[in-house]
């Protein structure tokens, strides 16, 4: 139980961390070409603003146990048993 409260005060700081300062990493890092293609112009500043997002979401799906439903789910839209 304390593992996952440590996980979710982690996960969820370091996801807002990302989302809020993206113009820093993309300062730090320089420009992702693959992003600048896929998302058009700034598309590395909005890649890092999703990728903090994911992060937040993923952390609080696996603190609510919702990854075996997600698996569960994910299984059944492929085909699967």
């Amino acid at each position: 139980m304390f593992s996952k409260i440590l996980i979710f005060i982690i996960g969820t700081s370091l996801g807002i961390a990302i989302t809020y300062y993206n113009r820093w990493l993309v300062r730090n890092l320089g420009m992702i070409s693959w992003a600048e293609r896929f998302f058009g112009s700034a598309g590395t500043y909005l890649m890092w603003q999703i990728a903090g997002v994911l992060v937040v979401v993923f952390v609080q799906i696996y603190v609510f146990n919702g990854l075996d439903g997600l698996g569960n789910l994910i299984v059944k839209l492929f085909g699967g048993g």
